[in-house]
């Protein structure tokens, strides 16, 4: 009895953590995750699609402006495929987002 309910603990406790963040299944297979850094990413997946990068700047403490780099990947496949869009904020991906199908 008591193992059933360690086991029922722990396997909240497992898929509320895995809540928190994005998974994306490269194209050749390999799972990524946010949080992760540009670099682990980039020798995991495949080369994107498409990419882009822009510079955003945001109020920090006692007025001070921060900049930040935002770079965002690409992954279309192809027809019937979905489009994925990571973005990575200073070199840590911080989203996963799907924007439809591809062409």
């Amino acid at each position: 009895m008591k193992k059933e309910i360690v086991f029922a603990l722990a396997s909240v406790l497992i898929l509320s953590t895995s809540a928190f963040s994005d998974n994306f299944r490269c194209p050749n297979g390999n799972i990524v995750s946010t949080g992760d850094r540009l670099v682990i990413v980039a020798t995991k997946c495949d080369p994107p699609t498409g990419k882009s990068s822009r510079m955003q700047s945001e109020a920090g403490q006692q007025g001070a402006t921060i900049l930040n780099n935002i770079e965002e990947w690409v992954y279309n496949e192809g027809t019937h495929r979905l489009v994925h869009i990571l973005t990575f904020r200073n070199g840590v991906l911080e989203s996963v987002s799907t924007e439809g199908y591809g062409q």
